[in-house]
């Protein structure tokens, strides 16, 4: 168990420095026998912090008002029979369109218009130790405010029922409290309010009073306006189904009547506020027709009377009109004379198509062009002809030769038929000509006479037209009249509820398995930070792999020694009592692994120190020379902790003479020598506390004394002061052959190392050994020992060196539960 940093080479003393500086020695690696170390270490916390967890969500859950939800689910459906039936055009917008429908039920004027009957006013409040509740619709005494000052609106104002006869009323008000007692039936009368009590149920206010240990009534008069706008936060309206056109409209509140009613009373407000609305808007088209058609009708009678007017006047009747005889004779023209001209292009295009390819007629691109012409019939049947030639011709020609008579025969009918059918289209062509020629002529006549037609007869037409617009304009407003009147009383809205606001057994908020668990996983999550953070933070030796680790010099780790479970008398010699312990066991390793450090024959010096006081030093230095005289050698223990000694303790000796009075020459060693119960083992106390201690270790009489001891025992060790605290021993690690430094695990901080480093570099103690004292060997499996040992031994509180032990009196406080909570034999 002999290690060795850097491969067993001493850095120098500036690489030293830097490391001292540079490394923050907090844990980057995990250990997991620390972790579980430190889990058991805290485990009260853990019960703490549960529990107040726990306690806390159930005060939350106690405390906290209740949240209640209800719901009602609407279908909006704006269709109209009448108006379907009638197809009477939709005033009100896409029916299909529900967004500002939504809307309108998301408004807070609306929501103020909803809840306007509802019994908000006053509310009705039995105050308990903590909290108020509502007596929503369930009170047992009503409130009648016959006036009030709005200075006091939203004050709690109490009520208290001495008898059944009588009430106390109280408020407080611009920093003054009036109180009076009353007769339930008169009228209460105060600087702000003026009031009624109504006994409802006085039996209800016993029971409430009994249940209540005797809690007061209050209750307040609302401001609608801010306790809507209270309110209004509350509620929350989403479409559930845009095809299905659902709103469901919800809302919350500490009183569960209260939350059914508001989201109940937000469903059926909208229906009737929908038929009222749109009811409305029919009626303000109806009052526009009405208007409309007395004003139209004036109009209409005045055109009628200046036509009549007029015909008296001028004695021009109605079948006088030549005006529109006219127009509708030069119609008839104009459009003759369009087809005729038609016609003969037609017939150009038949001749064109006839000499265009040297008198061959095409007759299948004839047919198409004269199709639904007027002549078709009277050309047609000269086609026809000509295509049966054509036809008979093309059958000939597979028997006989086309220069065959009958074939010369048949070309000559063909020619014939194509002379008649030319001759035709000339002739039609030349008659239609002709046609249009001549009513062109009659319409420039007709044009001449219509610009003779007197004035009269345009003023006659100016007045008949005003006429008919007038009358088309009253019968179409008659019309939407009578299909507007139909439509109205038609009118009936399809909205549904679908599902009506119930009263909820159960709120919403606060969740009690939620919270419970929110509660509990924050201890958790407490308890974790706890663990890392201390995890992280643990700046304390726990194992001789972190000796060696830390270590930035030549460091041979010599072993280690349990932690011994049962109190013991400060630094007492043990090994003896149970040889076979782990103990003594452990105290044997570091007897063999001293070996290694130095195996030369003759009498050796072993000088054991340690950083501060507790680490267990004088322990350990009692028990490792019990032990090395338990194997047959002679061994003396020498206490040169002259400040504060604990040797003659250990031993249960006297102090009368020791050390110091040798190092001063008063006494003799051989009369310093005490003998101890174990064969082979004696001691020298320290002796008197001199005021110098340092300068007596260094006068030069250590060296002959400890030559003196050399010659009757085998092993001379010496119980050094704390080198951390001050430089006594520093003189004696130099010149032993076996310099041990103590360390004692979850108590020395890893900081020490540091010192460990500095002797060696500083003082050129490359043999320095470290053992490890007081390893949990619960906590590392690789230790393979059961048991430690506990003792208490102290310089003082926060490494003081001059102050008394507290490591054993820490242990005589706890308690029983507390060393089975943390699993600790």
């Amino acid at each position: 168990m002999i290690f060795e940093n850097n491969n067993g080479k001493v850095k120098p003393k500036q690489d030293f420095e830097k490391h001292k500086q540079g490394d923050s020695f907090l844990n980057s690696e995990f250990d997991l026998g620390l972790f579980i170390f430190i889990l058991k270490k805290n485990a009260i916390w853990f019960l703490v912090l549960f529990s107040f967890s726990y306690a806390a969500a159930f005060f939350y859950l106690r405390y906290t008002p209740p949240v209640y939800e209800s719901s009602s689910i609407l279908q909006i459906r704006n269709s109209n029979t009448a108006s379907n039936v009638l197809k009477v055009e939709n005033l009100y917008g896409n029916e299909d369109d529900i967004s500002a429908d939504l809307e309108f039920i998301r408004s807070k004027e609306f929501f103020k218009l909803a809840i306007a009957d509802l019994p908000l006013k006053i509310s009705y409040f039995i105050q308990g130790q903590v909290l108020a509740f509502e007596n929503y619709s369930n009170s047992s005494y009503l409130t009648e405010v016959v006036s009030i000052d709005s200075s006091i609106l939203g004050t709690k104002i109490f009520i208290e029922f001495p008898d059944e006869k009588n009430v106390n009323v109280s408020y407080h008000a611009n920093d003054k409290e009036f109180s009076k007692n009353f007769s339930i039936s008169d009228t209460i009368s105060f600087p702000h309010i003026s009031l009624k009590i109504i006994l409802v149920n006085y039996q209800q206010v016993l029971n409430e009073q009994n249940q209540l240990k005797k809690n007061e009534y209050f209750f307040v008069v609302n401001n609608m306006s801010s306790q809507a706008d209270e309110y209004f936060r509350n509620l929350t309206v989403q479409l559930m189904n845009a095809s299905a056109k659902t709103v469901k409209i919800t809302f919350k509140d500490n009183n569960p009547v209260k939350a059914a009613d508001i989201s109940r009373t937000m469903a059926e407000k909208f229906i009737q506020y929908d038929v009222d609305r749109k009811s409305q808007s029919s009626k303000k088209v109806l009052e526009f027709l009405e208007s409309q058609v007395g004003m139209v009708y004036d109009r209409l009678r005045s055109s009628e009377t200046l036509i009549q007017q007029f015909q008296k006047d001028s004695k021009f009747g109605e079948k006088e009109n030549i005006t529109s005889m006219y127009t509708d004779r030069m119609n008839s023209m104009e459009s003759e004379v369009v087809n005729l001209e038609l016609e003969e292009t037609l017939l150009n295009e038949i001749e064109k198509k006839m000499l265009e390819k040297g008198g061959e007629i095409d007759v299948y691109s004839i047919i198409p062009i004269i199709t639904g012409a007027q002549f078709e019939g009277n050309i047609k049947e000269l086609i026809t002809g000509l295509h049966q030639l054509l036809r008979k011709k093309e059958e000939m020609l597979y028997a006989v030769t086309s220069s065959s008579e009958a074939a010369k025969s048949m070309d000559y009918q063909i020619q014939i038929q194509k002379k008649l059918l030319l001759e035709s289209v000339k002739s039609l062509r030349n008659k239609i000509s002709s046609r249009r020629s001549s009513i062109e002529s009659k319409v420039k006549e007709y044009e001449k006479s219509f610009l003779d037609v007197p004035a009269k007869e345009l003023e006659f037409a100016r007045l008949q037209r005003i006429f008919s617009i007038n009358e088309k304009f009253y019968t179409l407003l008659l019309e939407k009249r009578t299909e507007f009147s139909i439509s109205k009383a038609g009118f009936v809205p399809e909205h549904l509820i679908l599902e009506r606001a119930k009263i909820p057994t159960a709120p919403i908020s606060p969740n009690n398995k939620l919270i419970i668990i929110v509660f509990l996983l924050a201890a958790f999550i407490a308890c974790s930070l706890l663990v890392v953070i201390r995890y992280f933070l643990h700046n304390t030796i726990t194992s001789l792999s972190e000796v060696a680790k830390l270590s930035n010099s030549a460091v041979g780790v010599l072993g280690l020694v349990p932690k011994y479970n049962d109190d013991i008398p400060v630094s007492q010699l043990i090994v003896n009592k149970k040889p076979r312990s782990v103990m003594a066991e452990a105290f044997r390793t570091l007897r063999t692994n001293l070996q290694f450090i130095s195996n030369t024959p003759g009498p050796k010096v072993v000088s054991i120190t340690s950083t501060i006081s507790g680490e267990g030093k004088t322990f350990v230095a009692i028990n490792f020379a019990g032990i090395i005289a338990y194997s047959g050698k002679r061994v003396i223990i020498i206490d040169l902790d002259m400040r504060k000694p604990k040797i003659h303790i250990g031993f249960g000796s006297d102090n009368f003479k020791g050390m110091s009075t040798l190092l001063i020459g008063k006494d003799e060693v051989k009369n310093c020598i005490k003998n101890s119960e174990q064969p082979g083992l004696d001691f020298i106390t320290a002796g008197p506390i001199p005021p110098n201690p340092s300068e007596l270790i260094i006068n030069g009489k250590l060296d002959s004394i400890l030559d003196e001891l050399k010659q009757s025992y085998e092993v001379v060790i010496i119980d050094n002061p704390p080198v951390g605290l001050v430089t006594d021993g520093m003189e004696c690690m130099q010149k032993s052959d076996y310099p041990i430094y103590i360390l004692r695990a979850d108590f020395s901080q890893k900081t020490f190392i540091h010192n460990i480093d500095r002797l060696v570099v500083d003082n050129k103690l490359s043999n320095l050994s470290v053992v490890l004292n007081g390893v949990d060997m619960r906590r590392k499996s690789y230790y393979s020992y059961n048991y430690g040992y506990g003792y208490g031994y102290g310089y003082g509180h926060n490494y003081g060196y001059y102050e008394e032990e507290i490591i054993v009196k820490r242990r005589k406080k706890k308690k029983p539960f507390l060393k089975k909570l943390l699993n600790k034999d």
